[in-house]
């Protein structure tokens, strides 16, 4: 009998809202990867369709550059050398990832999540890997989840968003359904976003089933970005540089 394994699929809702200067909202359907890094060797055995070789064709690909730290350091040492540096003290456990993948050989993720879960199964941290369009630079972000205490911007990611802003992180609990809810604020709230969904197991079946409705999240987020750009350049709203 095999081994159940951890990682699946996601498949939900992000909202998007933004109520200072202008009011603008939008939802889309996505999907995203919820991987525990440690079952990357098994899924690339036992998922057809899913690979972490370089070499080769797969529809979807978990390519070690693509994500934080060297590539030539495990992913998942990776990631707690980088939870470590931020949070000042050691820390450990089993890290599981959250994001978009490499699909039909693009890739391209806004946000990646990074959680970090104890020995008694409770999800200590989360380290949330952000990426801006189109310079594609990171930074970091570290959120205790007992606390979840706001971090300052030190990062720009949109040009309608002003970078003396605050994060405000509302994390539940990743099970069968996972809620995350950030704002952007200043002297009020100028921005939302919120991830609402729920788990599928992460199997050949339903990896098929994933891209037969949407064939390429790459593609469908950045012309999502683009196409929302385009609309609050269009209602005015002020464009903030790049520092």
């Amino acid at each position: 009998m095999s081994e159940t394994l951890e990682s699946g699929i996601y498949h939900g809702i992000v909202h998007h809202q933004r109520f200072v200067p202008k009011i603008h909202r939008f939802n889309y359907r996505i999907y995203l990867y919820w991987l525990k890094l440690s079952e990357l060797p098994t899924l690339n055995e036992r998922v057809r369709g899913f690979s972490t070789e370089q070499k080769g064709f797969s529809p979807v690909k978990f390519l070690r550059p693509d994500f934080l730290g060297e590539p030539t350091l495990p992913i998942e040492e990776a990631v707690l050398q980088r939870m470590n540096e931020l949070h000042g003290s050691h820390l450990e456990g089993e890290v599981f990832f959250l994001g978009q993948i490499r699909t039909f050989g693009w890739y391209f993720s806004p946000v990646n999540f990074y959680y970090l879960r104890n020995k008694q199964g409770y999800f200590t941290h989360m380290l949330a890997e952000v990426s801006n369009t189109p310079w594609n630079k990171r930074h970091h972000y570290l959120v205790d989840l007992a606390k979840q205490e706001n971090n300052d911007k030190a990062f720009h990611v949109s040009p309608f968003n002003p970078m003396d802003m605050q994060y405000q992180w509302r994390i539940k609990q990743p099970a069968s359904k996972l809620n995350l809810h950030l704002a952007c604020i200043k002297d009020t709230k100028h921005f939302e976003a919120a991830l609402d969904m729920d788990l599928q197991p992460l199997n050949s079946q339903t990896l098929r089933s994933a891209l037969l409705s949407i064939p390429s999240m790459t593609i469908k987020t950045v012309a999502g970005i683009y196409w929302q750009a385009l609309k609050l350049f269009f209602k005015r709203v002020p464009i903030y540089m790049h520092p």
